[in-house]
């Protein structure tokens, strides 16, 4: 009987110690995992002239006991702050860095920007670094861009340039990377400057922009940075550049706009589809150069994945008739 005893005592001692082991193990496994931490997360730039781009380093550190893996890393706002780190898979006890550029030169007053990184830590999966202070403008430029429309006629823009600092020059030089354009910094009688922008004949066509920097000839002068916008349509434009319609028996309507900026302006004559589906309704507008184009179509099941075409029948001044073909898409089914 003692016998039997003495071995049920040993067997749930066993069970114990196997029962204690097994707990070791499973607090083990709960607890090897990565941890992330970062020094500073927020970092505080003060105050700072907007002509700057600032540059910083967040220093991120494995705290735990396998392995930390960075998923992603987003910036919040992708225009002015960029963001990306050395390492994406960081051992235990290991630091990576996050480069991190805030371009101010867009921006003025209070600034906060973020940056969310996720990773594999299961406590902190998704942490948000922070950047914040005050861009403070060295120029008033007004307007605050530089806007050169050309379908209106117009060759030159200028903007005033007010410095909001003392300088120790005038702004005297000027550069921009378009060598189509030709610009000028000039002094104005109210301690301010007048940029002037003017487009060259062989300024391409289309919708385009440039970099303009205005400084002093005194290095310690902060340089004034802007930016030209051109819009330099074509003399005669169609919008869209094709038409598209569905594969449907339902009639179906879209709009195509003509518009003339050259100045030998045409008279539109008529609009000739290439097939008797479509029906086209001319609507000039008051300027009577400048046309809306009512295009309706049924029964398109036929011609689905084919491409028909539009022809405008037009005449100049002189009584010279030209025409132009744009094509009519009908989407797969």
């Amino acid at each position: 009987m003692a016998t039997e005893f003495m071995r049920d005592l040993r067997l749930r001692a066993c069970l114990a110690i196997a029962f204690f082991f097994l707990c070791l193990v499973a607090v083990g496994k709960i607890q090897a995992a990565p941890r992330m931490e970062i020094d500073q997360p927020l970092w505080n730039f003060g105050i700072v002239t907007n002509l700057a781009v600032l540059t910083h380093d967040f220093v991120i550190r494995n705290a735990g006991d396998v392995p930390l893996e960075i998923s992603s890393v987003v910036s919040s706002c992708n225009a002015c702050l960029r963001a990306g780190v050395e390492q994406t898979k960081i051992p235990p006890g290991g630091t990576t860095v996050l480069h991190s550029q805030l371009d101010l030169r867009l921006l003025s007053g209070d600034i906060t920007r973020a940056i969310m990184i996720d990773c594999n830590d299961p406590q902190s999966p998704s942490s948000v670094l922070e950047l914040a202070g005050v861009a403070v403008p060295a120029y008033q430029v007004v307007p605050a861009e530089i806007d050169l429309d050309l379908s209106q006629g117009q060759q030159t823009a200028m903007v005033e340039i007010r410095p909001l600092f003392k300088l120790h020059a005038d702004l005297s030089q000027v550069v921009c990377d378009d060598t189509n354009l030709v610009v000028t910094v000039s002094p104005e009688s109210s301690a301010g400057f007048v940029l002037t922008v003017q487009a060259k004949k062989m300024l391409p066509r289309g919708e385009t922009f440039a970099n303009v920097t205005a400084r002093s000839a005194d290095s310690n002068d902060l340089p004034c940075h802007l930016i030209a916008w051109i819009h330099n349509p074509p003399d005669l434009e169609l919008i869209p550049l094709q038409l598209t319609f569905l594969p449907q028996a339902e009639p179906q309507m879209r709009i195509l706009w003509l518009k003339q900026h050259g100045a030998a302006r045409m008279t539109l004559l008529d609009a000739i589809p290439s097939t008797d589906k479509y029906h086209c309704e001319i609507d000039p507008d008051a300027n009577g150069f400048d046309y809306r184009i009512y295009v309706t179509v049924w029964e398109q099941q036929p011609f689905a994945g084919k491409t028909n075409a539009l022809t405008l029948k037009m005449v100049d001044s002189l009584n010279h008739e030209q025409s132009v073909t744009m094509p009519i898409i009908v989407e797969a089914q």
